[in-house]
């Protein structure tokens, strides 16, 4: 899957899983994410295998990476897919600060869209995006995403739920 312009997105493989954690560690995005375990190189290795059948699992990540570096900027991934009523939530995360407002995210947004409609059948994508979190607002906002829902509580936070039909 490829957006020429700027980014490309490949599949998590096991060689991504000591990235992967440091991003989850370091740079604080478990605070994102719905994990009960305690993150280790084994648990996102596993993670890691269990997704290489979307169809099975209902989840698939990607690993976003600049298409002039080829170096990984971030991660984006469909999860509680529902192939019966075609739709899935959609994370996405530009892991340092220095790749944020060039336009990764908006791409792989649009990548991750495409390969919802066109590979896996879902025309519907959903949001959790914590209501003072105004980057990731605007950026749902300029892609089409509608709230659904305000200020829902959720692991303890204020949520907006946005969603895109296409």
């Amino acid at each position: 899957m490829h957006n020429d312009d700027l980014i490309f997105l490949r599949l998590v493989e096991l060689r991504d899983a000591a990235l992967i954690l440091g991003w989850e560690t370091d740079k604080g995005l478990g605070r994102y994410t719905e994990i009960d375990a305690p993150l280790t190189i084994g648990f996102i290795e596993a993670i890691i295998k269990e997704q290489h059948n979307v169809f099975d699992t209902g989840q698939v990540r990607f690993i976003i990476c600049n298409s002039h570096t080829n170096m990984p900027v971030g991660m984006v991934d469909l999860y509680n897919i529902d192939f019966i009523i075609e739709s899935a939530e959609v994370g996405i995360a530009i892991v340092d600060s220095i790749n944020r407002r060039k336009g990764f995210a908006s791409a792989a947004l649009d990548e991750i869209k495409e390969y919802a409609a066109n590979v896996i059948g879902v025309y519907c994508l959903r949001s959790f995006v914590e209501v003072d979190n105004l980057p990731s607002s605007f950026l749902f906002k300029s892609l089409g995403y509608e709230i659904e829902e305000s200020n829902v509580g959720m692991l303890g936070k204020k949520m907006n739920i946005y969603k895109l039909e296409f």
